[in-house]
């Protein structure tokens, strides 16, 4: 979880965020709830000092009625008859919060008069209770406050006014802490409300680095790619600048070398023919032939060393390649020159691609097949995805350790194919170049009926024409 940079990023700005709105939220309501309940005290104590006054004054009888009219909302009377009023709780008036409403209204109330609190779970005693529960119910109260926070929003105060009935002031704090169902909900609130910011921040941010990724990825398969835009943020443009820079060095490096092996291959062209030319006019027969042939050896080899430098950082065009008739050609040629080749499957629409750089790779695992597997059997299979042209043979095969070691430069193993070749040991290595400068690869494995397959994965394009690295 939270493995890629985007995921954290939101999480820290998400839980960031959560952090602020509950510290600010329980800020707000502590300093709201503070000066309101001030405020809302000051007037609760002349109020309710009112309230019992006139209701004092009123007969038993007619109070019950006069009720409905004096509810204020946030807190409400009732009453009871005296007799079957609970008593005192004992030690819950000890709380700051209660004590403190207590000690006002004793401040605006008679003299005569004492307040007192009555645990929210008093008033599940009723007249009808038995003389044991009476006596239990400051135990009661206490065993159900353990259970619970004590900071209530709900109070209930007893105010007698005579010995017949008993007032009761039921106070909802309005101003009092949430409870943990309402802050979920409000989290879940802030949560759903921001997540789609933070996503679009993110997205924002984590958009140009997936850009320059996407770059880096093409540059790995074709340096000739487009470079970066030097636009955006300035941390951006400068990473976009240094990519460009380092793109810029690498391409030069490379041109450098092209040119240093083409100039070695173009001065050695000369003596080379110069040394043919004498070889040539030797009289001994098996001399002549020998020095031929190491000439001709020499000029391959200088000539295969210009085309791997060439290959890292080829210059062909991309052009729509018709895979069936290209490779029906492939096969036809091979045929003509006495070779066992054969055609099956078919691509459902045309290859983007350099056509000599995949004739030539190609081409070489044909001439593989042929010469070491007898025979080469071509295979095309196509997705929207990619396109795969597998070259299976006959032959021997190649060890297992050997698979990717043979695409090596200047490698040849012993009892490798290219061992018996004479040639250079760049042929795969060129082979692989050219694929991959297409963004894709040649794979090797030998096959359980015997024989080697080897697989040129080609992926599907859809932009523009590129350029081959």
């Amino acid at each position: 979880m939270f493995q890629s940079l985007s995921a954290r990023v939101f999480a820290i700005l998400a839980i960031g965020l959560v952090v602020v709105q509950v510290g600010s939220f329980g800020a707000f309501l502590a300093f709201r709830g503070n000066e309101s309940r001030l405020q809302m005290e000051r007037f609760m104590g002349a109020d309710v000092a009112f309230v019992f006054e006139f209701m004092r004054s009123l007969p038993p009888e007619e109070r019950i009625a006069w009720l409905p009219r004096l509810d204020r909302g946030y807190y409400t009377f009732s009453l009871l008859d005296r007799k079957s009023a609970p008593g005192a709780t004992v030690g819950f008036e000890e709380d700051r919060r209660v004590a403190g409403l207590l000690r006002l209204l004793e401040q605006h109330l008679p003299a005569d008069v004492k307040p007192v609190f009555l645990h929210p779970q008093a008033a599940e005693v009723t007249a009808n209770a038995s003389k044991l529960q009476r006596l239990l119910l400051p135990l009661y109260c206490m065993t159900w406050s353990m259970c619970r926070d004590l900071d209530e929003t709900y109070v209930q105060i007893l105010l007698p006014l005579d010995v017949q009935q008993t007032m009761v002031l039921h106070l909802v704090d309005p101003f009092a802490r949430p409870s943990g169902g309402t802050l979920a909900l409000y989290l879940l609130a802030v949560l759903v409300a921001v997540t789609p910011f933070v996503w679009w921040a993110v997205r924002l941010t984590m958009r140009r680095i997936t850009i320059m990724l996407d770059a880096l990825e093409r540059f790995g398969r074709n340096i000739a790619s487009p470079p970066l835009p030097e636009t955006g943020l300035i941390e951006l443009k400068r990473a976009a600048a240094v990519f460009n820079g380092m793109r810029e060095r690498i391409l030069r490096q490379l041109d450098e070398r092209t040119q240093i092996l083409a100039a070695i291959s173009h001065d050695l062209q000369t003596p080379l023919t110069r040394l043919r030319l004498r070889a040539e006019a030797i009289e001994c027969d098996s001399h002549r032939e020998r020095m031929v042939a190491d000439v001709d050896l020499m000029a391959g080899l200088v000539r295969e060393g210009l085309d791997y430098a060439r290959s890292a950082h080829p210059s062909e065009p991309h052009s729509a390649i018709e895979v069936n008739h290209w490779l029906e050609g492939m096969v036809d040629d091979a045929t003509d020159a006495g070779g066992d080749c054969t055609l099956s499957g078919t691509a459902q629409q045309p290859y983007r691609g350099a056509l000599r750089a995949l004739t030539r790779a190609t081409q070489n695992l044909v001439d593989n097949a042929l010469k070491f597997g007898g025979s080469a059997r071509i295979e095309i299979e196509d997705s929207a995805e990619r396109l795969v042209i597998r070259v299976l043979d006959e032959g021997p095969g190649i060890a297992q350790d050997l698979l990717e070691k043979v695409f090596d430069p200047f490698f040849r193993a012993e009892t490798s194919r290219n061992r018996e070749t004479g040639g250079s040991g760049l042929g795969l290595t060129i082979a692989r170049n050219l694929i991959r400068a297409h963004g894709g690869d040649i794979r090797l494995t030998n096959r359980t009926e015997g024989g080697l397959c080897a697989a040129i994965e080609l992926p599907r394009r859809t932009s523009r024409s590129e350029r081959v690295n």
